[in-house]
C-alpha cells in the first residue's frame, strides 16, 4: 500500500481546487476556437466562441472566490488566457472579417494600414491586463466596485459589436455589408482600446450585491424568462442590447464613483 507523507499530501490538489483553472482552461480553448472560425469563414461562430470565453471567465473567478481556491498559479494563468481570449482573439477575427471584402478588389495594399489598429487594440489589453495585475500586487486598498477602465472581456465584447450588428442586418436580409466600411469600424476599435487604458472607473459587475423586495422576485423571474426567451429566438440582438446597456453604463459610472469619493 503506498502512503503519502504529510509534505507531499499538502502538494495534493483536490478537484473543487483546480476547478477554477479548469474553467479558465476552457475559455481559452473557446478563445483560441474563435480564431479558427474566423480563418474558415465562419464569423458567427467565431464571434459566439469568444463570448463563451468571456463566460468562462465569469464563472471561473466566481468559482474561486466560493471554493476559496485563490493561486498565484490561478492568477497568472487567468491573465495570460485573457490576453489570448479578449487580445488577440478579437482582433485577428475582426482583422480577418474586414479582410475578407477587400482581398482581390485592389484594396490589398491598404491591409498593412488597417493592420495597426489591430496590433493597437492588442497592445492595449495587454497593458490594461498588467496594470491591472500590478494595481493587486502593490498592496494598496483597491476599490472593487469599480474597475480603473474597460475589463478585457466587456471590451472584446464591444469591438465586437459592429459584426454583431451586421448579423443582425444579415438576420433581416439587409443588404448593407458592414465589413465593406473598414475605417468605420477601425475607428471604433481604436476608441474600444483607449478605453481599455483610460482611468475611467466602470462599474465590476463581480462584485455588485443584487436585492429585491420579496413582492417583487416575481418580476425579477419573469423578466430573466423573457430575456432567455429574446436570446433564444434573436440571440444577435439581444447580445447587441447587452453590449449597448454597458456602453450606455459608463457615464453613469463615472457620476458614481465621483460621489462615492465626495462621500469619503
Amino acid at each position: 500500500m503506498i502512503q503519502i507523507d504529510s509534505a507531499e499530501r499538502g502538494r495534493v490538489l483536490t478537484l473543487p481546487k483546480l476547478l477554477p483553472n479548469i474553467l479558465t482552461t476552457i475559455g481559452l480553448c473557446a478563445g483560441l476556437t474563435g480564431m479558427r472560425f474566423a480563418m474558415e469563414g465562419e464569423w458567427e461562430k467565431a464571434v459566439f466562441a469568444i463570448l463563451v470565453a468571456a463566460t468562462f471567465d465569469t464563472v471561473d473567478g466566481l468559482s474561486a472566490r466560493l471554493l476559496k481556491a485563490h493561486s498565484r498559479f490561478g492568477a497568472e494563468l487567468d491573465s495570460l488566457a485573457d490576453t489570448i481570449s479578449f487580445g488577440v482573439a478579437p482582433a485577428v477575427v475582426i482583422y480577418l472579417w474586414i479582410r475578407a471584402p477587400l482581398i482581390g478588389g485592389g484594396s490589398d495594399h491598404l491591409l498593412e494600414w488597417f493592420w495597426i489598429p489591430i496590433l493597437a487594440f492588442s497592445t492595449c489589453n495587454a497593458l490594461r491586463l498588467a496594470r491591472f495585475n500590478v494595481m493587486h500586487e502593490d498592496g494598496k486598498p483597491i476599490d472593487k466596485t469599480y474597475f480603473t477602465g474597460v475589463p478585457a472581456p466587456a471590451a472584446a465584447g464591444m469591438a465586437m459589436m459592429p459584426m454583431g450588428m451586421e448579423f443582425i442586418l444579415k438576420r433581416f436580409q439587409s443588404g448593407f455589408i458592414i465589413a465593406e466600411y473598414p475605417l468605420w469600424v477601425l475607428g471604433w476599435i481604436v476608441s474600444i482600446s483607449l478605453l481599455m487604458i483610460s482611468r475611467v472607473p466602470t462599474f465590476s459587475f463581480r462584485n455588485v450585491r443584487f436585492s429585491v423586495a420579496r413582492n417583487r422576485a416575481i418580476l425579477v423571474l419573469l423578466a430573466v424568462g423573457l430575456s432567455v426567451a429574446v436570446f433564444s429566438k434573436e440571440p444577435w440582438i439581444f447580445l447587441f442590447s447587452l453590449g449597448a446597456l454597458y456602453l450606455a453604463s459608463l457615464p453613469f459610472s463615472i457620476i458614481a464613483h465621483r460621489k462615492d469619493n465626495e462621500r469619503k
